[in-house]
């Protein structure tokens, strides 16, 4: 754990106890958005973690199932593919693991961006047919696709912006389509890829994009314009919130949208995106996506629990907690029974 780790952690921790002592907000044993059961829709399995205590984790915080947006993989810690199929192997129907990560990784880094504009790519064409032979393996969801992290991913491969109605997102779409589940997106908020998932969009009404992040570096009108115009685009919250965008938010505050309790500071959301969310109940989705430690896991709990769920209607935050992702990845609603008092 590095110094500054250490350091925010003691703030945080110290701020709350400020908070109390001030008669800020109630102890979150008092507090409903404390037991509301989660569906995270967008997690990545990360190297540090390992299976059983992901489970722990997930049980201690009440996330009901976990949607994987493909895990971290490598040399020396194996295939995401691998690395998912070990977390589904325990934790079963709490889990969801993703197809085709890794080879659509391969894929890219072998073809480059003509995986997403030539129309005959082999290299796409068979990284697809090895993502539909997994999915066909049992119930499996789509990894998150990049069409736009020029300024948003720490990997060098994905800082580009490639056309999001292009024939990569044509067929992958089309997937989408005939096993009815969601496409999740990785989008900034270009003009250009504002456009071109419109037209994705028109030409696939009965498909379904989540946009990862919400659009990333999006204001919330930006996502009130588009939802009046497509009512087949959702949107996960996941990295939107301190302590995750917390960086990123010095150099671009509107990356920043909720954060938890700290020093002087009570848990909150910015007032236009709580208006967008409360307008748009049906199209929000919670996502822890990708920590570097269980505490920090923790953290990002807090966050979705006190700055968004708690400053919602008790039927609002059902929607956004877990109601939401039961209606738009066809779960199946017995995976609330283990929260039954």
């Amino acid at each position: 754990m590095s110094l500054l780790t250490s350091v925010r952690r003691a703030v945080t921790s110290f701020g709350i106890v400020v908070l109390a002592l001030l008669g800020g907000p109630a102890s979150a044993q008092e507090r409903p958005a404390s037991v509301i059961p989660i569906v995270d829709v967008h997690f990545h399995y990360m190297p540090f973690m390992r299976p059983d205590a992901l489970q722990e984790r997930m049980q201690k915080n009440n996330i009901v199932l976990a949607i994987s947006a493909g895990a971290i993989g490598g040399p020396a810690i194996g295939d995401p593919r691998t690395r998912d199929a070990e977390v589904l192997q325990l934790l079963g129907e709490s889990y969801i693991p993703a197809s085709g990560a890794g080879e659509l990784y391969r894929a890219e880094r072998a073809a480059g961006l003509s995986l997403f504009t030539d129309l005959q790519s082999p290299h796409r064409a068979d990284a697809l047919a090895r993502l539909m032979e997994q999915k066909y393996a049992g119930r499996r969801a789509i990894p998150e696709t990049f069409p736009n992290a020029e300024n948003s991913s720490v990997d060098p491969l994905r800082r580009r912006r490639v056309p999001t109605d292009g024939p990569f997102f044509q067929e992958l779409m089309k997937f989408a389509v005939q096993e009815k589940i969601p496409l999740p997106m990785h989008m900034e908020w270009h003009p250009d890829s504002v456009l071109q998932l419109g037209n994705l969009l028109r030409s696939f009404p009965d498909g379904v994009v989540v946009l990862s992040h919400c659009g990333k570096i999006t204001v919330a009108d930006d996502i009130r314009r588009f939802f009046e115009k497509h009512t087949n685009v959702y949107c996960d919250l996941g990295y939107r919130g301190a302590p995750l965008a917390t960086q990123e938010s010095t150099r671009d505050p509107n990356r920043m949208i909720y954060w938890p309790d700290g020093l002087f500071r009570k848990a909150d959301i910015k007032p236009d995106w709580l208006k967008l969310i409360t307008d748009f109940p049906d199209r929000f989705m919670m996502a822890i996506d990708d920590v570097h430690s269980w505490g920090q896991y923790d953290e990002v709990v807090a966050a979705i629990r006190f700055g968004v769920l708690d400053k919602l209607d008790k039927s609002t935050a059902e929607k956004v907690a877990y109601q939401n992702a039961i209606n738009v990845y066809r779960l199946s609603p017995g995976i609330l029974k283990k929260t039954d008092k």
